[in-house]
C-alpha cells in the first residue's frame, strides 16, 4: 500500500460517524468551519497528515449503527467538497504551492548576467568613481591622502605576501607624492589619481573572483528555480492533486477486508493474518470504521473523480 492517501473522504467518514447532519457534526465535535477547513486542507496537501479525533468522539461513533454512519458520511461530504472547490481553498493551495517550490514573482537580475557583463559593470563603476575624484581640487585630494595611507596600512596587516607587496608599493608611492601637493599640485593630482586607479583596480580584481563565485551560485539557483517553476506550473491546478488523492482513497478503501478476523492478544486486539497487521494506519482506521460508511465514502469519491474528468 502507498504511504499517502487522500484523507478528505476519510475525514468525512470519521467525522460523519458522529451524527446524521453536518451541523450536528460540527456542534458535537465543538469545531468551527475554519477548523474543519484547515484539517481538510492538511489532509489534501500533506504527504503524511495526522488526523485526530478525541477519545470521546470515537466512543460516540461506536454507538451509531453502520447505516447511520453511512448516512452521516453523505451528509458531511458536501461541506468538504464545497470547501475544496472554493476560491479560499484555491488561494490557500496556490500560496502553499508557491512556498513549497520557492516561487517568486521578482526575477533575480544576476541570473542572466555573464562574467563579461560583471566585469563591464565593475569597470564602469571604477570609471565613474575616478571621474568623480577628477573633479576635485589638488587640495581636497591632499586631504584624502592620510586616510588612504591608513587604509593601506590596515589592509597590510591581514594580507597575504603578494598582496602585501602590492600594498607596500602603493604606500611608498603615496608617501613620495605627498610633498607635491604643495609644490606641484597639478602633478600631485595626476599621480594621486593614478595611484587611486591602481589601488581600486587591484581591489576590484580581488573582489571579481568572489563575485564570479556568487554569479555561478546565482545561475545554479536560477536553474533550480526554473525547474521549480515548471513543477509549480504542472501542479498549479489543484484538480491534478485532487484526482490523485481521490484515486488513492478509492484504492485504499477497496483494499480493506472488512471480514478480516481479529483476536485478543493480552491487552491488545490484533489481526489474525500477519499481512493485515502490517497494513497502514489509514487501512486500519477504515477497517475500524466499518464497511457501510467506508463504501459510502468510496462511492462519493468515485462520483467526485468522475466529475473532474
Amino acid at each position: 500500500m502507498k504511504k499517502t492517501s487522500f484523507k478528505v473522504l476519510l475525514l468525512a467518514t470519521l467525522v460523519g460517524a458522529l451524527a446524521t447532519r453536518p451541523a450536528d457534526v460540527l456542534k458535537e465535535l465543538k469545531l468551527t468551519q475554519e477548523q474543519v477547513s484547515s484539517q481538510v486542507f492538511e489532509q489534501f496537501t500533506y504527504d503524511h497528515p495526522s488526523l485526530y479525533l478525541s477519545y470521546e468522539s470515537r466512543q460516540a461513533a461506536k454507538q451509531l449503527s453502520a447505516q447511520a454512519r453511512a448516512t452521516a458520511v453523505r451528509a458531511i461530504y458536501p461541506i468538504v467538497r464545497t470547501y475544496v472547490e472554493s476560491d479560499d481553498f484555491r488561494s490557500r493551495y496556490d500560496n502553499w504551492l508557491r512556498s513549497k517550490y520557492h516561487i517568486s514573482d521578482t526575477p533575480d537580475p544576476s541570473a542572466t548576467m555573464t562574467n563579461a557583463d560583471l566585469r563591464a559593470m565593475m569597470d564602469e563603476q571604477l570609471d565613474q568613481t575616478l571621474a568623480a575624484f577628477s573633479n576635485l581640487t589638488p587640495q581636497l585630494l591632499a586631504m584624502m591622502l592620510p586616510e588612504q595611507v591608513a587604509q593601506i596600512q590596515e589592509q597590510m596587516q591581514e594580507a597575504d605576501a603578494p598582496t602585501k607587496a602590492a600594498l607596500n608599493r602603493e604606500l611608498t608611492e603615496l608617501k613620495q607624492i605627498q610633498p607635491l601637493a604643495t609644490t606641484k599640485p597639478a602633478e600631485f593630482k595626476t599621480r594621486f589619481l593614478a595611484s587611486m586607479k591602481r589601488s581600486m583596480a587591484r581591489q576590484l580584481e580581488q573582489g571579481m573572483q568572489n563575485e564570479e563565485e556568487q554569479l555561478a551560485k546565482a545561475k545554479e539557483q536560477a536553474e533550480e528555480q526554473k525547474a521549480n517553476q515548471a513543477e509549480y506550473q504542472a501542479r498549479k491546478d489543484p484538480n491534478g492533486l485532487l484526482k490523485k488523492r481521490l484515486r488513492e482513497f478509492i484504492t485504499l478503501a477497496e483494499s480493506v477486508d472488512f471480514n478480516a478476523q481479529i483476536e485478543k492478544q493480552g491487552y491488545r486486539v490484533e489481526f489474525v493474518k500477519d499481512d493485515y497487521r502490517n497494513q497502514s494506519r489509514e487501512w486500519k482506521q477504515l477497517y475500524r470504521i466499518g464497511r457501510e460508511p467506508v463504501i459510502a465514502a468510496r462511492d462519493l469519491a468515485r462520483a467526485w473523480l468522475k466529475d473532474l474528468k
